[in-house]
């Protein structure tokens, strides 16, 4: 196999507790409907922006605004 240099650093928006739940949803949902706007034309196809990924944190917990959001989309 012939190599092949990539490189992938996963991104995370962090928002402080104070943040309401409401508007931090609100992001959520930018992020989940509208990605395809939010990722530059020669990164299509190479973004990893989907429902999936918008949750693996790490050992950062979600937002409570951001996990009632998702879980209202994904269950």
């Amino acid at each position: 196999h012939p190599e092949v240099t990539t490189v992938g650093i996963p991104n995370l928006l962090l928002a402080h507790p104070d943040v309401p739940n409401r508007v931090v949803a609100a992001l959520v949902s930018v992020l989940l409907d509208r990605s395809s706007a939010l990722v530059p034309g020669q990164a299509i196809g190479s973004q990893f922006l989907d429902a999936r990924s918008l949750v693996m944190t790490g050992g950062i917990p979600l937002h409570p605004g951001a996990e009632e959001e998702y879980r209202a989309r994904h269950g």
